[in-house]
């Protein structure tokens, strides 16, 4: 009887566990539900300053001019647009850490093309 009180509170922590993670993070159930299943091993570096309600801001067809005043410098941006640049707002404390993804793709024309949101399973 213990092990089944036991079994049902530690059901119910967690969650209330993706739930949080879901609205923190704006996520869906499957990310809410691995970030929740693998937070002790989460290794996410921000950006400084970074803020999801910035991140959230972002918008398909802004410019890396708008999307810079909104949310800072990134962590790391591509050097060479002549296709697709990359710039990441979040990244891996280590090589094999699970993330918190942030990235935004820009286009050759320098506009917002794709915005990368998502717990990342390395």
């Amino acid at each position: 009887m213990k092990f089944l009180k036991v079994s049902l509170l530690m059901s119910i922590v967690f969650s209330l566990g993706i739930c949080i993670n879901m609205y923190r993070f704006g996520y869906g159930f499957k990310d809410g539900f691995f970030r929740t299943l693998l937070a002790p091993m989460e290794g996410t570096v921000w950006a400084n300053g970074f803020s999801e309600q910035a991140f959230n801001k972002i918008k398909i067809g802004m410019t890396m001019e708008q999307t810079a005043s909104i949310l800072g410098e990134p962590l790391r941006k591509d050097n060479d647009c002549s296709n697709q640049c990359f710039w990441t707002y979040a990244w891996q404390d280590t090589q094999t850490a699970d993330f918190d993804q942030r990235s935004v793709v820009f286009s050759n024309q320098k506009q917002v093309v794709e915005i990368r949101k998502g717990f990342f399973i390395d």
